[in-house]
């Protein structure tokens, strides 16, 4: 049968086979790296231009199929004018390898679904129902708007590609001018999302909160003690040059063999093992050799009686005959094998099954895992078994030592389970503290068997409990669970460093030694930008110290010479492999499902399973950076977004928007900032007065109250110290308080002055701000924090006033109405009688009178107006006149009136 040939290549009227695939002058080509050719057909590798840490090496190279070179050709053209856009109709900056593969994937998915129908290959060809048809089968094969948005982006690139592209007309756009996520939508029947909201969600606050404080503990309290255990695990797997290998590696010598025959005689108890029975060519009577070898040599040789022409074994067997002369034998009857011929007694090295009770099995199992340190390995992956399930090899090593009992065989993944029906029940129980949580997943080249005995840790840190006491975090560790604990510290540095950096994944993975730096006098970390530019320049982030520290500790457990993200351990052997990189989404998931493994033991706080990527790390602190005041700029800076519009665009604006999880969260938190300002009226309280006002008395009340209960109260007492346990109980007592800038409430609508201002159905809801009247209201309370605002309304705003004889009398009678409220408040404070000036009386006589004339109000005016080197009366807040005025002779104005005063113009 003869082989078919290889279709015939196509050539393009568009492109050269000799143009490289990234000539482009925007790429910063590698030195020594072969750029790829457009006339290559089958795969473009991408390592010339640097393949970020972010990327696998599978998702840094276009592969092309083979079978059909129309195809081939086409979609290689789509590919070379995305990364090299030269036509006008393209956009300035060339799209990214990982952003053009899947692109390139979506194209094909259409061309195969197009000859399915029986469409033309010439996808210009086709009309809006096809499309419109294509869309609903590719929303019916995938789950997700985004998805769908993908592909109709996809099919626009075609579009704007089809002049350049072989076998394609051109055509319109079948959706005209919708975005692609309205397209989307619509294939769904969902409602259109608005332009200005961002599809990624923000992580929720009871996810959040556990999550960074958990990925804290390990930077800054664990981290040392992990670091710690690593170099001493270290220490004991590199043995000292001058220490002989392993004794039971190393074959016995003969005249070390002589001395453990002659010791094992020596012994009282020990019995040469003989047979009973009479089979095959052994006669009863004979002994068990190979048996006796390994009992002499505990297990380190099996044939030091061997029956040839040496004289040793010759003499070993004389010494152990002489033996049994002298009576000390044991019989042991032997079973014959099925199949395979007679087979005699076997040897059982010490501390196995032999003489062991199924009971004593039991109680070994039930006591290790009644330790409540006790974590159970599971396999990691599926590569070698089940992930999540127990490695029972591993595990029955750390129960019975290096030789284990033949309590469970160990389970293969493709094979059929024939464990005893006693070692399925302890399997069931090891297997029942995997499901309780005390799981810890191994990789698989962490199966040695020394690396499951723990080390006592008597130096560890300790952590705070809920009941006030602290203890530390381990009390034991083994090697595997120090590999556990490195890859917790990594995943904790990334989610932390994610978080609060605003970074994407692509621009954290590319973190190098030394990034560290100061920024227009700010610390700031310093990587490299990757999306939507290929010169991949280098940037700088703005950070926090605990950021800092979190990349100084990731310093010290990444061995790469250059990046900080990298495989936990260097390659060995062969491994040749050294790129840096980690894989985000395994390494949160890794870190959320650890936390909720040891958080038992650590003192950490459980996490809700959840989604949670890297993107969503960036909307969330963006929503809460977005609250400070004039942010959008400085959001836009550290997000690098486009400039436009003073470094804010819309998409920055899209980042920074609240959803309604945190917009509750920031609510509870006003209230445990009024619990937290409580705390210092409490600790002031003590029999001082510390609030005045109509609601001065219930506030006393309810401290008084609080006062009491920690008094009465031993365990509170001593936890005193604890500002939780305080703003836990005044929380409780004053659960109506509401904080204000001028006056605190302490709302109870059936005595509250601003529930009169509503209807009947609308009241005792909440406080009406707009309405309070915090001299009067009786939930209302002034401290001493208020006082200010009281002091400057009176002295700066009120008294000043009442001076302007311009000011009609009612609205004089308001200000002296308001001046005596807030006098009430600022007397009770400062305990002082202000009494007004003598102008002010004056003024308040005059109204009080009625005299409000235009020619009383001048004839007051004239009378009060200061004569030339006379002090101006001074109301309270205004300066003394340093030296008297000199004024020029006084010149009588229109209607023979003197001019006012300078002070009243």
């Amino acid at each position: 049968m003869m082989a078919r040939s290889a279709p015939q290549a196509l050539t393009s009227s568009t492109f050269r086979d000799d143009e490289k695939v990234f000539s482009y002058g925007g790429y910063q080509l590698l030195d020594d790296i072969m750029v790829p050719r457009f006339g290559e057909r089958h795969r473009w590798p991408a390592d010339c231009i640097g393949r970020p840490a972010s990327r696998k090496p599978g998702e840094w190279r276009f592969v092309f199929p083979l079978d059909d070179p129309l195809i081939n050709l086409q979609l290689r053209e789509y590919c070379f004018a995305l990364l090299n856009p030269s036509h006008p109709f393209l956009p300035a900056v060339p799209l990214s390898v990982a952003t053009i593969r899947p692109s390139m994937a979506e194209i094909r998915k259409i061309m195969d679904w197009g000859r399915e129908q029986g469409l033309p290959d010439d996808l210009g060809l086709w009309d809006p129902e096809d499309w419109h048809e294509e869309i609903a089968h590719k929303a019916s094969q995938v789950d997700g708007v985004k998805t769908v948005a993908f592909h109709v982006t996809a099919i626009r690139r075609l579009r704007q590609l089809a002049p350049v592209l072989t076998g394609i007309s051109a055509f319109d756009d079948p959706w005209g001018d919708e975005p692609a996520s309205t397209v989307a939508a619509k294939a769904y029947d969902e409602e259109v999302p608005s332009r200005d909201t961002l599809a990624t969600p923000a992580i929720p606050p009871e996810i959040w909160w556990p999550l960074l404080r958990g990925a804290w503990a390990y930077i800054h309290t664990f981290a040392p003690d992990i670091f710690r255990w690593r170099d001493h695990f270290a220490q004991q797997r590199e043995a000292p040059t001058d220490q002989p290998r392993s004794t039971k590696a190393r074959p016995v010598r003969p005249q070390e063999t002589d001395a453990l025959l002659e010791e094992w005689l020596r012994t009282p108890g020990n019995t040469v093992p003989v047979h009973a029975v009479d089979y095959s060519n052994v006669s009863a009577g004979t002994p068990l050799w190979t048996a006796l070898s390994k009992m002499v040599t505990n297990g380190r040789a099996m044939n030091i009686f061997a029956d040839n022409q040496s004289e040793r074994p010759r003499k070993r067997r004389a010494t152990v005959e002489a033996a049994i002369g002298e009576g000390r034998v044991a019989t042991v009857t032997a079973t014959v094998g099925r199949g395979k011929g007679p087979a005699g007694p076997r040897y059982f090295a010490p501390g196995t099954s032999t003489g062991v009770t199924r009971e004593e099995l039991d109680d070994d199992v039930r006591r290790w895992l009644a330790d409540p340190n006790t974590v159970v390995p599971v396999y990691a992956t599926d590569e070698h078994g089940t992930a999540g399930e127990p490695i029972w090899a591993m595990a029955a090593r750390m129960i019975w030592g290096p030789t284990p009992p033949d309590v469970h065989r160990q389970r293969n993944n493709k094979r059929s389970d024939r464990r005893t029906r006693s070692g399925a029940a302890r399997a069931r129980l090891v297997s029942q503290a995997v499901a309780d949580g005390r799981g810890i997943p191994v990789d698989s080249d962490l199966w040695s068997g020394w690396r499951a005995y723990p080390l006592q840790c008597p130096d560890a840190a300790h952590i705070p409990g809920e009941d006030g006491t602290s203890a530390p975090w381990r009390t034991h560790i083994s090697a595997i669970e120090v590999a556990f604990e490195l890859h917790m510290l990594r995943a904790s540095i990334y989610v932390f460093v994610a978080a609060y950096s605003l970074m994407r994944d692509s621009e954290v993975q590319e973190i190098q030694r030394d990034a560290v730096r100061t920024y227009f006098g700010s610390p700031a970390v310093r990587s490299r930008k990757t999306k939507l530019d290929p010169t991949r320049p280098e940037l700088y982030w703005w950070i926090i110290e605990p950021v800092a520290e979190a990349l100084a500790v990731l310093e010290q457990l990444s061995w790469h010479p250059t990046h900080l993200f990298a495989a936990l351990r260097p390659p060995t052997g062969k491994q040749t492999h050294t790129e840096p990189g980690i894989s985000s989404d395994a390494e949160i998931d890794f870190f959320i499902n650890g936390v909720n493994t040891v958080a038992h033991r650590h003192g950490l706080a459980k996490i809700p399973p959840t989604h949670v990527r890297s993107h969503m790390f960036r909307k969330t602190m963006a929503q809460l950076a977005g609250r400070e005041p004039d942010s959008e700029v400085a959001l836009g800076l550290q997000l690098k977004h486009a400039a436009r519009r003073a470094l804010a665009n819309r998409t920055t604006q899209a980042y920074a928007q609240m959803d309604t999880s945190w917009a509750k969260e920031f609510d509870t938190e006003l209230q445990q900032a009024a619990a937290r300002k409580l705390v210092d009226l409490l600790r002031g309280r003590r029999g001082e007065r510390v609030a005045v006002g109509p609601g001065a008395a219930r506030l006393h009340a309810g401290l008084d109250k609080v006062i009491d209960t920690i008094n009465n109260n031993p365990q509170l007492r001593a936890q005193i110290a604890d500002e939780r346990v305080e703003e836990a109980l005044l929380d409780d007592e004053l659960s109506n308080l509401n904080l204000g800038t001028i006056n605190h409430c302490m709302f109870d609508a059936p005595q509250a002055e601003c529930q009169d201002e509503l209807p009947e159905d609308q009241r005792g809801l909440a406080p009406l701000l707009g309405a309070c009247q915090p001299a009067r209201c009786r939930t209302s309370t002034i401290t001493r924090t208020h006082a200010p605002y009281w002091i400057a309304e009176e002295d700066d705003d009120l008294t000043a006033r009442v001076e302007d004889p311009q000011l009609s009398p009612p609205r004089r009678e308001a200000v002296f109405i308001r001046l005596a409220d807030v006098q009430r408040i600022t007397r009770a404070h400062s305990k002082r009688k202000a009494t007004p000036d003598a102008g002010i009386r004056s003024v308040r006589r005059q109204a009080e009178s009625g005299h409000d004339s235009a020619a009383g109000r001048r004839a007051h005016a004239h009378r009060r107006r200061p004569h030339q080197g006379e002090p101006r009366p001074r109301g309270p807040g205004q300066p003394r006149d340093r030296a008297p005025r000199r004024r020029h002779p006084r010149r009588m104005g229109r209607a023979g009136r003197p001019p006012r005063p300078a002070h009243t113009r």
